[in-house]
C-alpha cells in the first residue's frame, strides 16, 4: 500500500508565529541542554548532525508559508533533497515572523528552473534560482560545495556544489546555518547554532579573519543582526572589523547597494549606521569618493551627520506601518540626503539661473544615469530612477500652483510620492500637501521596477520604448535558435 506523501495532507492557514521571547528562549534553553558542547573551526569534524524532533523545537508546519512547502514538495516528488535555510529557520525558533523564505536543494539551478515556470536564474557570484509568487518571493540555491579558489582570500565565483553538511559550514554565522525539513519537520544543527540562539551570540562559523576576508559583507550583516535581534557579537569578530573594514572596497557596488537597502528599510538605520561609523564600515559602504562631484564636500568626510535625519524619518517611517519603500525609492533618498544642496533645489524647482546653477544642471543630465549605474543601482533601476527624479520634481513644481481638473498620472508619480514623503524634512515641503500626496498613493499605479537585471538575450524593452524594443542579444538567440538544436532554449 502506499504511503501518503505527508504534505498530501490538507495544509493549515499560513499563521506566522505567536510564541513570545521568552517562550522560545526557554525551548531553546530545553534543547541546547542536552546538545554536546560544539568546536567551530574549519576542519573540525563534527561527526553526525544533531536533530530536534518537531516536538521538541516547537516549529508547526503552518508556520511555514505554503509557497514554501509547495517549492520543497515538488523538489522531493522529483528526487531531490530539499530544506528550509538560513533566516527563516531562526526565527522560527525565536518567535519572530520570517520576512522570507529560504530553500536550499540538492538539484541545480537548471534543473530548479525545468521544474517551475515561474523561476528565474540570478547571480553571478552564486547562481540561484528566485520564485515569484506575486509579492512572495522565494530563493532556491543549490547546496554549496567546498571553497572554490579564491584571489587574495576572497571568494569571487561560489558555483561549487556539494552536501546539506557542507553547505551549513560554507554559511556565515552559527545562527544562519540550521536547516529544517517542513515534511518531516526534522531540525537539523551541524554547526552548534541552537546553543548560539539561546546565548543571544553571534559567531562565524569559520574563524573570522578567514570568514571576513572571503567576504567582506559579512562585516555589515553581523552588525545587521546585532541591531535587529539585539544579540552579542563574538568579541574576536569585533575586534578584527576595523582592520579588515577596507575590504569592502573590493565587493562590487552593485551588491554594497542591495545590502544597504536592507539596512535602510529594517527600521533601526540610524543605530545600524552609526555602528558602521563607529567600526569605519560606512566609508566604504557609501563609496562617495569616485563620484565627488555629486556629493556634498562636508559629507564626504563626515556622512554620518548629514545622514541622521535622513535614517530617523526612515525609522519613522517603517515604525509607523506606512506603505513600504521600494528599494529603488530608499537608496535615491539616501543620494539626495548626501548631495550637493544645488540638486534638492533642483528637485524642488528653486535652483537659480547663476552660471554655477546652469553648469549644474548640464552636468546632472550628462552625468547623473551613469552616476546612479556606477555608484550600484542594477541597470534595471536606473531608468526607473530618472523617472521617478521627474515625477517628483513635476509634483514639487504644483506644490502652489496645482493643476485644476482631473489628469492622468504621470508614471513614477506613486513612487516620487513616497520619496517625497519620506525627504520632507530635507526638501521643507508643507506637511499637509505631502499627507494629501501620500493618501493618493495606494490608487496610483506601480512603476514596474526590477530589483534584478534580466540575462541577456532576454526580451527587455524600455519604459521609453513602451516594452516593444528587441535588443541586440535577442536577435543573435534567435538566430543562434534557428541554427541547430544547441540554440539556447526559449523562456518557459
Amino acid at each position: 500500500m502506499r504511503t501518503r506523501h505527508p504534505l498530501r495532507a490538507p495544509i493549515e492557514a499560513y499563521q506566522p508565529p505567536e510564541m513570545n521571547g521568552s517562550e522560545s528562549m526557554t525551548r531553546l534553553t530545553a534543547i541546547a541542554a542536552r546538545l554536546n558542547p560544539w568546536k567551530s573551526a574549519r576542519g573540525a569534524d563534527p561527526g553526525r548532525p544533531r536533530t530536534v524532533a518537531a516536538e521538541e523545537h516547537g516549529i508547526r508546519r503552518s508556520q511555514i508559508h505554503p509557497h514554501a512547502l509547495h517549492i520543497v514538495e515538488q523538489l522531493e516528488r522529483h528526487g531531490h533533497q530539499a530544506l528550509l535555510v538560513g533566516g527563516a529557520v531562526r526565527d522560527l525558533l525565536l518567535g519572530r515572523t520570517p520576512k522570507d523564505f529560504d530553500v536550499a536543494t540538492s538539484a541545480t539551478p537548471e534543473q530548479v528552473r525545468r521544474l517551475f515556470r515561474n523561476a528565474r536564474i540570478i547571480g553571478r557570484r552564486f547562481r540561484l534560482c528566485l520564485l515569484r509568487f506575486g509579492d512572495v518571493k522565494v530563493e532556491v540555491s543549490t547546496f554549496r560545495g567546498p571553497v572554490p579558489h579564491t584571489r587574495a582570500g576572497m571568494i569571487h565565483r561560489d558555483n561549487s556544489f556539494g552536501t546539506p553538511r557542507e553547505d551549513a559550514f560554507r554559511r556565515d554565522f552559527t545562527i544562519n546555518a540550521l536547516m529544517l525539513d517542513p515534511i518531516r519537520m526534522t531540525l537539523i544543527d551541524q554547526v552548534g547554532g541552537l546553543e548560539d540562539l539561546q546565548a543571544r551570540r553571534i559567531r562565524t562559523i569559520t574563524p573570522p579573519q578567514v570568514s571576513f576576508t572571503e567576504d567582506p559583507v559579512r562585516m555589515m550583516r553581523c552588525v545587521r543582526f546585532q541591531a535587529r535581534l539585539g544579540f552579542t557579537l563574538d568579541p574576536a569578530a569585533l575586534a578584527l572589523i576595523p582592520a579588515l573594514a577596507e575590504g569592502l572596497q573590493r565587493v562590487t557596488r552593485h551588491r554594497l547597494a542591495d545590502e544597504m537597502q536592507r539596512f535602510l528599510c529594517a527600521g533601526n538605520a540610524r543605530v545600524t549606521f552609526a555602528e558602521f561609523d563607529r567600526l569605519g564600515l560606512l566609508a566604504p559602504l557609501l563609496g562617495l569618493e569616485p563620484h565627488a562631484w555629486f556629493f556634498d564636500p562636508p559629507a564626504l568626510t563626515e556622512p554620518l551627520p548629514a545622514l541622521a535625519p535622513y535614517l530617523e524619518a526612515l525609522d519613522g517611517w517603517t515604525g509607523g506601518q506606512q506603505e513600504p519603500l521600494p528599494p529603488t525609492v530608499t537608496l535615491l533618498g539616501l543620494l539626495a540626503t548626501l548631495a550637493v544642496p544645488e540638486f534638492r533645489r533642483h528637485l524642488a524647482g528653486t535652483l537659480g539661473e547663476s552660471p554655477r546653477d546652469k553648469a549644474l544642471l548640464r552636468s546632472l543630465a550628462r552625468r547623473l544615469p551613469r552616476m546612479l549605474g556606477e555608484w550600484g543601482l542594477l541597470r534595471g533601476q536606473v531608468e526607473p530612477a530618472i523617472q521617478i527624479l521627474e515625477a517628483a520634481r513635476w509634483l514639487l513644481a504644483q506644490q502652489d500652483n496645482p493643476r485644476a481638473g482631473h489628469r492622468s498620472p504621470r508614471l513614477g508619480e506613486r513612487e516620487a510620492w513616497l520619496l517625497i514623503g519620506v525627504l520632507r524634512g530635507q526638501l521643507g515641503v508643507d506637511a499637509g500637501w505631502t499627507e494629501a500626496g501620500l493618501a493618493r498613493v495606494p490608487d496610483l499605479p506601480d512603476l514596474p521596477i526590477m530589483d534584478h537585471p534580466r540575462p541577456l538575450g532576454r526580451p527587455q524593452g524600455t519604459l521609453a520604448s513602451g516594452g516593444d524594443a528587441e535588443p541586440h542579444g535577442q536577435r543573435k538567440r534567435r538566430r543562434g535558435r534557428k541554427a541547430g538544436r544547441h540554440a539556447a532554449p526559449a523562456d518557459a
